[in-house]
């Protein structure tokens, strides 16, 4: 499972502004600056607007603006992943909500891949004002990034992936994973009593989009072959239990759905899995 992550705690419009003031004229652009400021009251409501609907978990109610192709151009050239204020912004995200001390550079879209771009929550073609609003912006892999694409609502105007500065993951375990020859796993997913139909089929449609239960599967060697090391080193000494302390200290850290944990879980109270590493 992902965390859920804190997000970005001062002004957002002032974050806004930092980047406005930041940019230049281009020669091929030499009006930016005087194109871009006209936009400012606008911006400055439509980002309170946000602010709002943020707060109350509500983003998939937000309609488009109307722009000029120019503005649109204009808004969506303030977003730089490299720039000085957004690697600010990605660096201040990715701090372990629970141990400060740490760096969280993981994507919790999937927890595959190492965060090397910012996903914007409301697409930037659809939403060119929330280019660079910090809400707005997630920190993400490639991977993910690419698959998700501009859309966060179906046509229905139900939401389509989770938003893990907002939406709280449930401790019950939804992950699962069966086997095949030579330990291969299968996960798969599965609604427990106590989640919400509406919450679980947002997981579902996240996992799905994402295409996370097959890259579950493909990025899960390195795991198996870490707890079979540990196996080893365990011996024949209490090895289910020392699995589930393991797993119990991991949760908090990790997420109560993560597919390590699930994986150490389910091999760790699996007798021939225990044979065949000792052996």
């Amino acid at each position: 499972m992902m965390l859920k992550i804190k997000h970005y705690q001062e002004d957002s419009y002032s974050f806004y502004n930092d980047i406005v003031v930041s940019k230049r004229n281009t020669k091929n652009n030499p009006t930016f600056k005087v194109d871009i400021n006209t936009l400012a009251n606008t911006q400055s409501s439509y980002f309170e607007n946000y602010d709002d609907h943020f707060f109350n978990n509500s983003l998939i109610r937000i309609e488009a603006a109307e722009y000029a192709k120019i503005d649109k151009e204009n808004l969506q050239t303030l977003y730089s992943y490299r720039s000085k204020k957004i690697q600010e912004l990605k660096n201040s995200l990715t701090i372990h909500p629970l141990h400060k001390e740490r760096i969280l550079n993981t994507c919790q879209n999937c927890t595959i891949n190492e965060v090397d771009t910012m996903d914007h929550i409301l697409g930037q073609t659809k939403f060119p004002e929330f280019s660079v609003h910090p809400k707005n912006l997630f920190p993400c892999c490639s991977a993910c990034n690419k698959k998700k694409s501009d859309d966060y609502v179906d046509e229905e105007g139900q939401q389509l992936f989770l938003n893990l500065f907002l939406d709280d993951l449930p401790k019950s375990q939804y992950l699962h994973v069966e086997f095949d020859k030579n330990w291969l796993p299968r996960f798969y997913l599965k609604q427990p009593e106590d989640v919400p139909d509406d919450l679980f089929r947002l997981i579902e449609s996240h996992y799905k989009r994402l295409d996370l239960l097959d890259r579950f599967r493909d990025n899960s060697n390195h795991i198996i072959s870490n707890l079979k090391s540990m196996i080893k080193v365990f011996k024949k000494e209490n090895i289910k239990e020392k699995i589930e302390e393991l797993c119990l200290d991991l949760e908090p850290t990790l997420g109560y759905n993560h597919r390590q944990i699930i994986l150490y879980r389910a091999l760790g109270s699996c007798d021939n899995f225990i044979i065949d590493c000792i052996s």
